[in-house]
């Protein structure tokens, strides 16, 4: 039947491959499948009875025999799903062994038509093995029309139909002619009504099996480009956990070897030096544990020894500042900065690590104005101060545009942001304004220990 399957795959080139298998259904579905056959063969059961109550009793069908074929029709739809072309098949039977008995009529009722229709649209819309459906569906549509020529050449179909109308006919067309028409009509309509469902089914199915395994895939691709951003982040935190650290090192290699020198000479310069040293490490503590933090959310990944470079320029700080907006300005953003210290100079003399986080949140919100915003104007405010918890220092961007279009972002910036607070225990706010723009705000704690920079 291959020729078949092709033909059918021109005439529909939206079905599926040949070799595509439908998902089985659930256990549970098919438990709905026995529990809903045995209802639809119990209101089968009761319609018959009503059309019993309004037939003439010479003229009704034994009640035993048409309960046999109601059923014999009906029950195979419990495993419609289960065994779709084996039900289909006993289902073809029963239909063409009771058209060929005296409970012809039963096969006429409404319901029986609707469960031989089931079977058919089942079979075509469930089957696994297609050529095995396509082999046994010409069987059963060839049987269907044999038998159908034979009841109509060989029977009394036409005088005990229409005997009441071919007297004095109303039509132009003679009553055999028209009778056989309409009889293969109806077929076809029927026939052809419950295969095309069961192919929109199947196409269906195979439609929704592709978006699930794209959706899938998009998903598992977006996850893996969060995970290779955090990892990038993790690899830049790593990169600045270096220059934090030799920074202080640094630091208190230069302040020991004067306190050294002056030791003998000077006591007194000597205790401020090591007074130094001792800010210098407590610095160093703090900020490695706080990077330490972030580096520990994924304590499963281990950080290759590339990610730490031998020889690297250093980081940027907010003394950067005025190249961040330089930079910003000449890609067409304009920028006003605007400062509340709660001590003059106390953003720019905050200790290195600090210093960089807020640098790079104050870049990545202007950067977000650029890319996101049809604002042309930002600006950008710097604010300390003190609480319970200590000084803190924020930084707040603002504008006054709308969200573009065509802008869309992966969240990866935001991301970072939120990180770099968490890193010295604060805290971000970032949403839309009234009645329009953005704002992104950033506070972060400063350390008690060590406020400002030590000078080496």
């Amino acid at each position: 039947m291959r020729w078949l399957t092709s033909f059918m795959h021109r005439l529909l080139p939206a079905l599926p491959p040949s070799d595509w298998e439908r998902p089985s259904p659930s256990p549970a579905a098919l438990r709905r499948d026995v529990l809903l056959t045995l209802g639809f063969l119990a209101f089968a059961l009761l319609s018959y009875e009503m059309v019993l109550s309004v037939t003439e009793q010479d003229k009704a069908v034994d009640r035993l025999s048409a309960y046999a074929v109601l059923a014999s029709l009906i029950l195979p739809l419990m495993f419609r799903r289960r065994w779709p072309i084996t039900m289909m098949l006993i289902g073809s039977a029963a239909f063409m062994i009771s058209g060929t008995s005296p409970a012809y009529s039963v096969t006429m009722q409404l319901t029986a038509q609707i469960a031989y229709f089931l079977g058919l649209y089942t079979a075509v819309s469930w089957s696994k093995n297609r050529k095995a459906l396509w082999t046994t569906l010409s069987i059963v549509l060839l049987s269907m029309t044999v038998w159908i020529l034979i009841s109509l050449f060989t029977s009394d179909l036409l005088e005990e139909a229409g005997k009441a109308i071919v007297e004095n006919p109303a039509g132009f067309i003679s009553p055999d002619a028209a009778f056989a028409a309409y009889t293969f009509a109806t077929n076809l309509l029927y026939f052809g009504g419950s295969i095309s469902l069961g192919l929109i089914s199947w196409s269906n199915s195979y439609a929704n099996e592709v978006v699930k395994a794209q959706s899938e895939r998009i998903a598992n691709q977006a996850e893996q480009l969060a995970d290779r951003a955090v990892n990038e982040e993790r690899l830049r935190i790593a990169r600045e956990l270096h220059d934090v650290i030799a920074h202080h090192i640094a630091s208190v290699g230069v302040q020991a070897a004067a306190a050294r020198m002056v030791q003998q000479r000077d006591p007194d310069k000597a205790s401020e030096l090591m007074k130094g040293i001792e800010s210098s490490a407590r610095s160093a503590v703090g900020e490695t544990r706080a990077l330490l933090g972030v580096l520990r959310e994924r304590g499963s990944e281990v950080l290759p020894e590339s990610a730490v470079p031998d020889n690297r320029h250093p980081e940027p700080s907010m003394a950067m500042l005025p190249s961040l907006v330089a930079e910003n300005e000449a890609m067409g953003l304009s920028i006003t900065i605007s400062r509340s210290e709660h001590i003059d100079g106390f953003v720019d003399s905050l200790a290195p690590g600090i210093s960089l986080a807020l640098y790079r949140i104050c870049g990545e919100a202007l950067a977000n104005v650029r890319r996101h915003s049809t604002a042309r104007r930002a600006t950008l405010s710097l604010r300390s101060g003190a609480d319970e918890q200590g000084p803190w220092v924020e930084a707040e961007v603002t504008d006054e545009g709308s969200s573009r279009a065509d802008s869309s972002g992966s969240g990866y910036g935001l991301r970072g942001i939120r990180e770099r607070a968490n890193l010295h225990h604060g805290f971000v706010e970032i949403g839309p304004r009234i009645p329009r723009g953005w704002r992104t705000r950033a506070r972060l704690h400063v350390a008690t220990d060590s406020p400002t920079k030590v000078e080496s």
